[in-house]
């Protein structure tokens, strides 16, 4: 057992590099990739933020590819420009491999993870900044325009035109309308109203009528006050996610009135999940589910219950969150870093449950300051990102991003967060990335990272 000064310079360290990893990912996704519908090549907005640079980031800046939605899953090889495709950065991505489909989940995280670092760069790298802000409304004006139903809700849709040049054509997905969707669109709203209205980007926001958004979220905001009684209904794992997204609007918002509001509902929507767990730890599936919820959803839940703990203070969710992971813990096997199952054979972990897990450990030891969530850190981190190439990475991944997007250029991969890793619990040796990214997953995992605490201590 190293000293605990030692483990939390590590830890520090590791924080450092998700971050910075994901970094890279969402800049590559939203910005470089083209994995998405295009924006018309007449919109000379990028042109415009860029010429008021000092002429740095220009490799950026000159590939960025302004998206309207941001597709499913790709493989995350660089386009090979040939006569018959149109190459509007040299980063793009190959879209023959592209799966079209375009979630509400994907597009909101990918705005809410550019929010996140438009903030960070404000300083740093100013032009940046207002470059994220201005693609996060792109996002957002589709989502609006094309993904909702006959009532206004959103949904998620897919693109069933063949290649760029033929008129879109979006498929609407009625079947699969979430009361958690409309949460994050209005949390997404959020965020993009309040970057809006800050000094660096009210030049380029002339046009765009600010108090659509604010009329917007008060619909959203009254509609989801109106169906508190299916919000409570809901799958334990949707009802974690509405706790988890509920507790950042507290963050974010600044009507006083509606933050009471988040954390009563939280108190009750934390109540009615600990009604769901069993007497081992195990949470079930729903409200009348008494199957157990997948092995990872534990995990969510038990964040969920912390963020009751934190918003309200009643310590009988900090108890129960603990419950949870005490059955979690009971599958971890220390000499191998991993959860795992003894009738599992192969184990695959999706980027997603690994950085709620991690998200997890961080909270448990701000929590209670024990050691042993130190070494789970930095065990887990080692093994599930560090060394499992689940960060693709074909050149030395730098915070100097100009050095960054020049090595780009020597190789045909972009540094992007896949969508899973697998080990072999034969031979634990053997680990395998995926070959795919998730977009969806990416960017959900890369807005966590990018909202972990450095210091820790």
């Amino acid at each position: 057992m190293e000293n605990n000064s030692d483990l939390l310079l590590q830890v520090g360290d590791a924080i450092k590099d998700l971050k910075t990893f994901s970094e890279i990912s969402v800049l590559n996704i939203c910005l470089l990739s083209g994995c998405g519908i295009i924006k018309d090549s007449d919109d000379n907005t990028v042109e415009k933020i860029f010429k008021h640079s000092d002429g740095s980031l220009h490799q950026l800046f000159d590939n960025t590819v302004v998206l309207q939605c941001i597709y499913k899953k790709a493989k995350p090889v660089f386009l090979v420009p040939t006569e018959d495709n149109i190459n509007y950065g040299i980063y793009m991505w190959d879209y023959s491999s592209f799966n079209k489909s375009i979630k509400v989940e994907t597009q909101c995280y990918a705005i809410l993870s550019m929010l996140k670092l438009a903030e960070k760069y404000v300083e740093i790298y100013p032009h940046l900044s207002q470059l994220l802000i201005y693609c996060s409304s792109e996002l957002y004006e589709f989502l609006s325009s094309f993904m909702r139903d006959e009532n206004g809700l959103f949904v998620d849709v897919k693109n069933k035109t063949k290649s760029y040049d033929d008129k879109i054509n979006l498929k609407i997905n009625k079947n699969n309308i979430k009361l958690a969707n409309q949460l994050l669109v209005f949390n997404a709203l959020l965020y993009l109203t309040k970057l809006y209205n800050s000094e660096i980007y009210k030049k380029y926001s002339k046009e765009l009528n600010i108090e659509r958004y604010r009329s917007e979220i008060s619909n959203i905001y009254a509609f989801l006050s109106n169906s508190l009684d299916q919000i409570i209904s809901l799958p334990s794992r949707q009802l974690a996610q509405y706790i988890n997204i509920l507790s950042d609007c507290i963050e974010l918002d600044e009507d006083n009135e509606r933050i009471e509001d988040y954390k009563d509902t939280i108190a009750l929507l934390c109540d009615e999940l600990i009604n769901r767990i069993k007497a081992n730890g195990e949470v079930e599936k729903g409200e009348n589910n008494f199957i157990p919820v997948s092995f990872y959803t534990n995990i969510r839940c038990a964040n969920a219950l912390i963020n009751g703990y934190k918003s309200s203070q009643i310590v009988k969710f900090l108890d129960f969150s603990k419950k949870i992971f005490e059955y979690v813990l009971s599958y971890y096997k220390e000499d191998l870093s991993l959860f795992i199952k003894d009738y599992d054979d192969k184990i695959s972990i999706s980027i997603r449950d690994i950085a709620e897990t991690l998200k997890h450990l961080e909270q448990m030891y701000i929590i209670n300051k024990t050691e042993k969530y130190l070494d789970m850190i930095l065990n887990f981190y080692n093994k599930t990102v560090k060394t499992s190439n689940i960060m693709q990475n074909d050149i030395i991944v730098t915070r100097d991003f100009e050095q960054l997007f020049e090595n780009m250029n020597v190789t045909t991969k972009p540094p992007v967060l896949l969508r899973s890793v697998r080990f072999n619990n034969k031979n634990i040796l053997q680990v395998k990335p995926s070959k795919y990214v998730n977009n969806q997953y990416a960017l959900y995992s890369s807005y966590i990272f990018l909202n972990l605490t450095e210091a820790l201590d």
